[in-house]
């Protein structure tokens, strides 16, 4: 759909009232900062600066701690802390009429906008409907009785962890919880030692246990479910376990946009197909809006690996291309969908890729031991200078106290940055390892000038 007609048809269901985000990240809202509407950010880290129009506020900046996102989550915040803070700010803005949307659920802001009902229309699934689709081993299951390829997963009782070793014999093993966010609760075991030291622990009392695939190219996609079609956006080989970006072996740490180029038109093809299914199960069960599919390509197929019922870490960048091509993005199908738009047309995923250009994005991570102040104006500097860098964003600060595996940074950079997904290309690997090891300022003892998290 052309991007400005979609602009005026969701300025004229506003009618009148403000546009207000709720998301992990504050930068990521910079899509709808188009539409007049949007009147406030709230956000978990990194403040979204970029309209002075729009008021905005993050739980750091009341905090004064960078957390982890992949750890973190506000609905265990207690309510006479920060999170109460934050609460409050944000039941002041939804005085007046409002609309809501945000990055994922939560019972946070779910009991916000209940309090607010009389005034706030809330664009999104009450928490408990959407974390159903956060059960790994539900929606696999689900989705694989659909006919789709997938990862050969067992479950294996905690009492029968023994069940484990055969799979061992054919070399190593990927253990799993059932819900995991941004590679935590997996693990790689190559021996029966460290089935036992390594087994993940979990209230379901039972782990998924799959073939350790090796050679395979992690890929994601986004997607909106509406009520009368799917749309599927560009693809992107994703990022994982990137030393110098995260300490943690399946750790998310950016997208590659460019890189899909290098996939067939078969398996392209494959990936929008099992998109499309994906999101056609969703809607049946009550979903609607933005979500994402992860695949790995294996022997020249892709096989569903998870789907993320939300926003992801790739919708910035994947937004960024929609709106250089002038179409309707991610966010704003997102909104549209919720307030019951009928679906535009899609262009076939093949075609996307093809248009897509370089774009890639990197996520940088504390690596650190300890929690302390982080100074990434040496990275932002060392990374403005690279020719195809565009865009920083999400930069810590050094009065924050920055805890282990908590964002550094985001940059945008119009290039290729993996062949396989695992690895990075020398010049921003090297760049990255320069800061980490030479110039990343930390206060290992987290208590000192009060940084304590």
């Amino acid at each position: 759909m052309n991007r400005a007609e979609l602009r005026r048809t969701i300025s004229e269901r506003l009618a009148g009232r403000q546009l207000v985000w709720f998301g992990t990240r504050g930068d990521d809202v910079e899509p709808a900062a188009e539409l007049p509407e949007l009147s406030a950010s709230f956000s978990v880290i990194a403040s979204y600066g970029g309209r002075p129009s729009v008021r905005s506020l993050a739980l750091e900046d009341i905090s004064a701690t960078r957390v982890d996102l992949d750890a973190h989550d506000i609905d265990e915040e207690p309510r006479d802390g920060p999170a109460g803070e934050l609460r409050r700010a944000i039941l002041r803005t939804l005085a007046r009429p409002s609309v809501v949307f945000t990055y994922r659920p939560s019972r946070f802001l779910s009991a916000i906008c209940f309090a607010r009902q009389d005034r706030c229309e809330y664009l999104g699934l009450f928490k408990d409907h959407q974390t159903a689709f956060e059960h790994k081993p539900w929606v696999e299951t689900e989705i694989g009785r659909l006919g789709v390829p997938h990862i050969p997963w067992t479950y294996v009782a905690d009492e029968e962890q023994l069940e484990t070793l055969p799979f061992l014999r054919s070399g190593p093993v990927m253990l799993r919880r059932s819900r995991t966010s941004g590679g935590t609760g997996l693990v790689r075991v190559d021996d029966e030692d460290q089935v036992r030291e390594l087994w993940p622990e979990q209230d379901e009392a039972y782990v998924s246990v799959a073939p350790f695939i090796d050679g395979g190219v992690p890929v994601n996609v986004g997607a909106v479910a509406w009520h009368d079609g799917i749309t599927v956006h560009p693809a992107s080989v994703q990022l994982i376990g990137i030393p110098g970006c995260s300490t943690r072996p399946f750790g998310y740490c950016g997208n590659d946009f460019g890189a899909v180029a290098e996939l067939s038109d078969d398996v392209l093809d494959g990936i929008e197909e099992t998109t499309v299914v994906v999101g056609r199960w969703l809607r049946r069960h009550g979903y609607l809006g933005a979500y994402g599919v992860d695949c790995l390509v294996a022997g020249g197929v892709p096989l569903f690996t998870e789907v993320n019922p939300r926003f992801q870490g790739s919708t910035h960048a994947s937004c960024q291309l929609s709106v250089e091509a002038e179409e309707s993005c991610l966010v704003l199908e997102h909104i549209a969908a919720l307030m019951g738009m009928d679906a535009p047309r899609a262009r076939p995923l093949r075609e996307q890729a093809r248009d897509a250009g370089e774009l890639s994005h990197l996520v940088v991570h504390w690596t650190g031991a300890a929690p302390g102040s982080v100074d990434p104006a040496p990275l932002a500097e060392r990374a403005v200078r690279e020719p195809h860098a565009c865009r920083i964003d999400v930069l810590t600060r050094p009065e924050l106290c920055t805890l282990p595996g908590a964002t550094v940074a985001r940059i945008t950079i119009r290039d290729r940055l993996t062949t396989t997904g695992f690895d990075l290309t020398p010049t921003w690997r090297g760049l990255v390892d320069d800061w980490q090891h030479v110039d990343a300022l930390t206060l290992t003892d987290s208590t000192h000038d009060g940084l304590a998290p």
